[in-house]
């Protein structure tokens, strides 16, 4: 009897217990918590201004590509037009063979010029000229693109050579399809500067031995320059330099038994300088409209927004400031398929637009942020901005601030990556590109703030 008691009462008190526990779940955490300790967050919303700008001087020269043609956008009726310098490299310092070279003099000297990709249309009828420097270019300097390249070059010379082309090579020989071509432009030089290069060869073969000598004392560059054509725009990834030259075959006898012609050539690459010009001719209405503001690159126009820095921390005073978002709408600035809006966007303290690349900085998610296009709705968000916000304030309280510390930028870059999907480098965005976003002066940005206090 006991025993039946016994478990009565075990089962009796087990159910009270459960009972109970459930019927205290929804108010355990305050039951712990004291009073005063309870959290309560809130959202806010706040508005920030923007306008466009011209980034006209801030494009630091480093980009991997030099651009060649002029293209007016039909909607805005705005000329872009591109033009380069570049230097070769040396080489191996073994330019040309130790003897057999008949008379020391060049055979022909040619220029190409070689392109992945257009913008525009590749039938237009173009027209550049080029010209050699006379003035070398000091390293270790940063340039900008709106660099005057023609400062190193004797305008009262006249140009080397004058090539008319077209993005599609109608010579292109019948073996060869466009598939299995490296699209380039060939362009005949004076056959004096080869000769030269040889002579100074085998007086100076030093000069040879790298880059910095050879540019110095050899071969200071070229400047090829969009002189005729409108529509076509080539994406440059390498230019060549030929020097070709006659040369004795020996036989096994050790007698000058044939001839053939070879050459050698010189490339530009990162090793050496590559600088572009961009123009982006009368850009007013579209920096002076205030129902909108543009991203227009290369080297065209940015967008600056104003952030209520000052209205959200006061706001939000003795609150923890938890997230601060804003989203940028994007649309087509016209119908027009040669401009794709920019993938990546940097957002960086307007003070900092031209350190940030001198200095080949990275992200560090406190002054600058990086964000994608969203594929689908042509956004451009950035979800948390609040570290931005809290040190622009404390800079502000302490007394360092400038004119300028509610201001960021929003520049488009290219951006690489490593295999985890780190951010390991960031540069200007070159390629053609405009897109429109809702903003300027008539329409205020939301700026949505997330911010907690203990009660």
């Amino acid at each position: 009897m006991k025993k039946y008691i016994s478990f009565f009462l075990f089962a009796t008190i087990a159910i009270l217990t459960f009972t109970g526990c459930d019927d205290e779940t929804a108010t355990i955490g305050s039951s712990i918590v004291p009073d005063n300790d309870i959290v309560i967050s809130s959202k806010k919303t706040f508005y920030a201004t923007s306008k466009s700008i011209d980034a006209g001087n801030s494009i630091i020269n480093k980009s991997d590509y030099m651009y060649l043609g002029r293209y007016t956008e039909p909607k805005h009726s705005t000329t872009f037009e591109a033009s380069f310098l570049t230097q070769f490299a040396s080489g191996d310092g073994n330019a040309f063979p130790e003897e057999g070279v008949i008379d020391n003099s060049a055979a022909y000297t040619k220029l190409r010029i070689y392109y992945d990709s257009i913008t525009g249309d590749k039938n237009n009828a173009m027209k550049c000229n080029v010209y050699e420097l006379d003035n070398t270019i000091p390293e270790g300097e940063n340039y900008y693109t709106d660099l005057d390249l023609e400062a190193y070059i004797d305008n009262s010379k006249a140009p080397i050579a004058t090539k008319v082309y077209s993005g599609k090579d109608y010579a292109l020989h019948d073996s060869l399809t466009e598939e299995n071509y490296d699209a380039n432009i060939e362009i005949p030089l004076p056959n004096e500067i080869g000769t030269r290069m040889i002579q100074h060869f085998y007086s100076t073969p030093t000069d040879f031995e790298n880059s910095e000598a050879f540019i110095n004392n050899v071969f200071k560059g070229i400047y090829v320059k969009c002189t005729q054509g409108d529509g076509t725009l080539l994406n440059v990834y390498r230019v060549r330099l030929e020097v070709a030259f006659n040369h004795y075959i020996m036989s096994s006898s050790g007698k000058k038994d044939s001839i053939e012609t070879l050459f050698t050539p010189f490339y530009s690459n990162k090793e050496v300088l590559q600088l572009n010009k961009f123009n982006n001719g009368d850009i007013s209405a579209l920096l002076n409209n205030a129902d909108a503001t543009y991203l227009k690159t290369p080297a065209g126009i940015f967008t600056e927004v104003e952030l209520p820095m000052d209205e959200i921390m006061e706001e939000c005073y003795g609150d923890t400031l938890n997230s601060v978002k804003i989203e940028f709408a994007g649309f087509r600035a016209d119908d027009n398929s040669d401009f794709n809006p920019p993938t990546a966007l940097l957002m960086v303290r307007k003070k900092d637009m031209n350190e940030f690349f001198e200095k080949n900085r990275i992200c560090d998610n406190e002054t600058s942020f990086y964000t994608t296009i969203t594929s689908n709705s042509s956004r451009y968000t950035f979800s948390n901005i609040a570290k931005l916000i809290k040190n622009c304030y404390k800079e502000y309280e302490a007394g360092n601030a400038d004119a300028d510390w509610e201001k960021v930028v929003l520049i488009p870059i290219d951006a690489t990556t490593d295999g985890y999907g780190a951010l390991v480098k960031i540069k200007h965005y070159t390629q053609l590109s405009n897109i429109r976003l809702q903003g300027g002066a008539n329409h205020p940005i939301e700026v949505e703030v997330v911010s907690s206090r203990y009660k």
